[in-house]
C-alpha cells in the first residue's frame, strides 16, 4: 500500500487593507499551486522547494503584519487525501484547458495572418512572442502539477502542432519578403513612380 500523502498546510490571516497585500499572498500561492481550503487555509504536498517556498511566505506574511502558521505532515482521513489530491488534479486540469484554447487561437492567428498577402517579419515578432508566452505557461502549470492532472498530453501535442505552423509561417514570411525584393527596382525613380529618364522623373521642385 502506498505511504499517506504528506502535506504542508498554511494558515494566515492579513489585514483587509491594503487589499495589495492580501492579494499578493494569494496570488504566489496560487502560482505554487496551492488549493484553499477555506479563506486563508492553503494547501501543497510536502517537497523540499515547496516548504522552502512556504517558509518565506510566512515571512512576507509577518513583514505585512500578519499572523501565519506553516503546520507540516498534518495527518487527513485516508479519504479526505483521496479528495484533497482530486481538488489538485481538477485545478490543473483546468489550466490545461486553458492554455489548450489559447494554443487553438494562436493556430487561428498563423492561419489569419498567412491569409494576408502583405504579412511580413513584424507578425513573425508576434507570434514568435506569444508561442514563447505560450511555451512559459505550460511550463508553470507542469511546475505545480503534483498529481498528474490529466490534459497534459492534449496540451504537449498542440504544442507540437504551433511550432510547426510557426516554423512553416516564419518560413513562407522569408520567403515572400525575398521575392518582393528581387522584384524591386534598383533605380529608386522607378521605385518612386518615375519612368524612362531617371532625371526626368525627378519632381521639379527638388534640388538637383
Amino acid at each position: 500500500m502506498a505511504p499517506p500523502q504528506e502535506w504542508a498546510l498554511l494558515i494566515y490571516s492579513l489585514p483587509s487593507q491594503p487589499s495589495r497585500k492580501r492579494a499578493y499572498v494569494w496570488r504566489e500561492l496560487k502560482k505554487l499551486g496551492a488549493v484553499y481550503l477555506r479563506d486563508g487555509v492553503a494547501i501543497l504536498p510536502r517537497r523540499e522547494d515547496v516548504d522552502r517556498h512556504l517558509q518565506a511566505m510566512v515571512q512576507r506574511i509577518a513583514e505585512y503584519e500578519g499572523t501565519a502558521d506553516l503546520i507540516l505532515s498534518p495527518v487527513f482521513r485516508a479519504q479526505r487525501d483521496v479528495e484533497i489530491i482530486s481538488q489538485f488534479q481538477e485545478e490543473r486540469a483546468a489550466e490545461y484547458r486553458e492554455i489548450y484554447h489559447a494554443c487553438v487561437r494562436f493556430l487561428r492567428d498563423v492561419l489569419h495572418d498567412v491569409d494576408h498577402d502583405d504579412f511580413g517579419f513584424p507578425d513573425v515578432d508576434n507570434l514568435e512572442s506569444e508561442l514563447a508566452r505560450l511555451r512559459r505557461w505550460h511550463s508553470q502549470i507542469v511546475e505545480r502539477d503534483y498529481f498528474l492532472a490529466p490534459g497534459n498530453d492534449r496540451v504537449l501535442d498542440i504544442l507540437s502542432k504551433c511550432d510547426r505552423a510557426f516554423e512553416r509561417f516564419a518560413s513562407e514570411a522569408s520567403e515572400r519578403t525575398g521575392s518582393a525584393a528581387e522584384e524591386e527596382s534598383d533605380d529608386v525613380f522607378e521605385r518612386l513612380g518615375g519612368s524612362g529618364n531617371p532625371v526626368h522623373a525627378v519632381p521639379e521642385h527638388f534640388p538637383l
